[in-house]
């Protein structure tokens, strides 16, 4: 977009943005593979836009039961808990069994695994069921752990069934996410605003229907960075002025640039870009300097109106408006973004960075 063009733009974006649809539908047999999502913290499972988990968040009752061999949380999840695994029973009729071997199974009779050590298991109410195998020792099944908030509930430890209620505690384990009716399980890594999403474990009449990676951007870290730039960038150059003055316009309109739940498809097949109301886009940009990241375009321009690194310490950058030879291409300093889905972000020790950035690949380009 030229300069000319970038000066009418905050005049005309109410305009434009009347003008677009809210959600970009999908195309039939065609998953979305990006969803937008508030920033909350933690993410709620219903805002990966991959159904409630198996859970009518109508019958939710508030608070976690004790029954005789387990409990039965909030959204109505019965957990069960036997020396030879734990089984959950979701509203919806769906089962899964995480046996002690560390294997994952589906009633139908699909699996995955094994997880040596254990998981996490993160249901659609707002539970976490931390399942954690011992090594080495004849009774596998060592701590069950259900924590609802900042409270931990332990219907089965040291090997035993308990009854025990104390303070949650942090989880350096592997952590899936019970979504669809509570079987299609997906591994979760945060890299900054985005969480990537990896289909581990589906039933099989359920495949076609259910996307294998999925992409869910948190839109308020980056809104507030695309706010904040014109307090960074205070050079009186026109160029630059105007370039962080247009970023703050949308910045302002971002409820319906970016609308929470909105499932955006791509603009090109072959091309990680996909489609933003109004005529803007975003792309995910996996080589070049600092990738990956994730890019704000006006329309079909080749030049990116923002861009956010996600590795290391996630930040925002203005491209230069300047066009002279030699010029770099971010002008100034980066932003340093909100800190945001902590319980989600990338491990070292688990090697998920790595992990994470492996689905990114897999994307059909």
């Amino acid at each position: 977009m030229g300069t000319t063009a970038l000066r009418f733009l905050p005049l005309l974006l109410p305009q434009l943005l009347a003008q677009q649809p809210a959600v970009t539908p999908a195309l039939p047999g065609l998953h979305p593979e990006v969803v937008l999502a508030d920033d909350l913290d933690p993410v709620p499972l219903r805002a990966y836009g991959l159904g409630a988990g198996g859970i009518d968040e109508k019958s939710v009752r508030g608070r976690l039961q004790w029954t005789t061999d387990g409990c039965t949380t909030a959204g109505g999840v019965r957990i069960e808990c036997q020396p030879v695994g734990v089984k959950l029973t979701f509203p919806s009729g769906c089962e899964l069994l995480f046996a002690t071997d560390g294997v994952l199974h589906l009633r139908s009779g699909e699996k995955v695994g094994p997880f040596p050590f254990g998981a996490e298991l993160r249901l659609g109410d707002g539970t976490n069921v931390r399942v954690l195998l011992a090594q080495g020792q004849r009774d596998r099944l060592r701590e069950v752990a259900v924590v609802d908030g900042e409270t931990c509930a332990w219907p089965w430890q040291r090997g035993k069934a308990a009854r025990d209620i104390d303070n949650a505690k942090a989880w350096g384990g592997v952590r899936l996410c019970c979504c669809g009716e509570g079987g299609d399980v997906y591994r979760a890594v945060a890299l900054g605003p985005l969480i990537v999403l990896d289909r581990l474990l589906v039933a099989a009449d359920r495949e076609a229907t259910t996307p294998r990676e999925r992409l869910v951007v948190l839109t308020a870290a980056l809104v507030k960075t695309m706010s904040l730039l014109r307090k960074q960038h205070t050079a009186p150059d026109p160029d630059l002025r105007q370039a962080v003055g247009t970023v703050a316009a949308i910045a302002g309109r971002a409820d319906v640039v970016f609308p929470a739940g909105a499932s955006l498809l791509r603009a090109e097949r072959h091309q990680l870009r996909w489609v933003l109301r109004a005529g803007y886009e975003l792309e995910l940009s996996l080589t070049g300097q600092n990738a990956p990241r994730l890019a704000f375009y006006s329309g079909r321009s080749l030049r990116p109106m923002v861009e956010w690194t996600l590795l290391g310490t996630p930040s925002a950058f203005l491209p230069n408006p300047s066009a002279e030879p030699g010029a770099s291409h971010w002008h100034g300093n980066g932003m340093r973004l909100p800190r945001i889905a902590q319980d989600l972000q990338a491990r070292a020790e688990l090697f998920e960075q790595g992990y994470a950035l492996e689905v990114l690949k897999r994307l059909p380009k």
